[in-house]
């Protein structure tokens, strides 16, 4: 009797089937990576706003709204803690400056001003060098101590008689805390003008030559250009811009933290972003449960202020296409 001998074949993948799998080994990792990262790190943040650790049990206990009760109530008791808040909604004001400035110098630039080439290179330098170089660069111009190297423009404010005394602050004076927020400020818009004023020149670019030109036959000048052709054709831009801006009150942190660490009252300067990186680094288990109660409370307010944002820029934002 012959044994019985079977032929399997094996059928060879489809190019669909192919095409499917090399997609699907392409986003297997970014997925884990969002699913982990993200996700459940997000996840485990916000439920620890609602829990309080047990000392005694050595584990987490649900505890509700009481986290979020209590921050109110100190904040209602001690009201240098709303600081850290009011100082991270800061990011808003110095965003649209950005975005100011932007619009002029790129609107300049498609121009081809005089000078151009120079003042892109200005304008695009401190895109391109570490943010922790040009704080301490910034932080030494600003540099004073009597008897010691001073900074040029600290020498130069002095000179002046602005009265200006460098960094340190010996009294919490609100106009001494405003005029180091002012210093800060100026470094922000500075440091962010290469990229923002890319993505503006780039929308601008986008816009038809005939319509210019159709402008300038009418009699359209050169400020008229800005504010009644470019401006609304590049909208869509500027109000995604705007939203982004509402957004970055959360992660406003790393520029005063580095210029401002060892000024004055660190209530005085503290964002929220700068309390909770600094309050994590030395976290033990029952600080998590406050942190995550302050990063949920800007969340909060950042979130609604984004939505309403969004919908007015959606319907200030007209339906462009070119």
């Amino acid at each position: 009797m012959k044994a019985a001998t079977f032929n399997l074949k094996f059928k060879k993948p489809n190019k669909v089937m192919r095409r499917n799998l090399f997609i699907v080994s392409l986003l297997v990792v970014p997925i884990i990576h969002f699913l982990v990262f993200w996700v459940y790190l997000n996840a485990k943040t916000i439920s620890l706003a609602f829990f309080e650790w047990d000392f005694w049990e050595n584990t987490y206990k649900f505890v509700g709204l009481d986290n979020i009760k209590e921050q109110f109530r100190v904040a209602a008791e001690r009201p240098e803690e709303w600081n850290k808040y009011l100082n991270a909604f800061r990011a808003i004001p110095i965003n649209v400056a950005c975005l100011c400035m932007a619009i002029v110098v790129g609107y300049a630039f498609s121009k081809h001003i005089w000078g151009e080439r120079v003042f892109r290179i200005i304008f695009y330098l401190p895109s391109m060098i570490s943010i922790v170089i040009l704080t301490l660069c910034y932080r030494y111009m600003f540099t004073y101590s009597p008897g010691q190297l001073q900074g040029p423009a600290a020498e130069l404010l002095r000179m002046l008689g602005s009265g200006y005394n460098g960094w340190e602050v010996t009294s919490p004076d609100h106009a001494v805390t405003e005029r180091l927020w002012f210093l800060v400020s100026v470094f922000c818009v500075w440091a962010s003008a290469g990229i923002n004023i890319i993505l503006v020149s780039s929308a601008m670019s986008r816009i038809p030559e005939e319509v210019k030109e159709s402008a300038k036959l009418d009699g359209v000048g050169f400020w008229r250009e800005l504010f009644t052709i470019d401006i609304p054709l590049i909208m869509p831009t500027i109000g995604v811009f705007l939203v982004n801006s509402m957004m970055a009150v959360t992660a406003f942190y790393l520029q005063p933290m580095l210029i401002l660490d060892n000024t004055g009252s660190k209530s005085a300067f503290q964002t929220v972003g700068w309390y909770m990186f600094t309050k994590t680094t030395s976290a033990q288990n029952g600080d998590m449960p406050t942190i995550s109660t302050v990063g949920l409370i800007l969340t909060v307010i950042v979130s609604t202020l984004v939505i309403v944002v969004k919908k007015i820029t959606d319907k200030l934002t007209p339906d462009v296409d070119f």
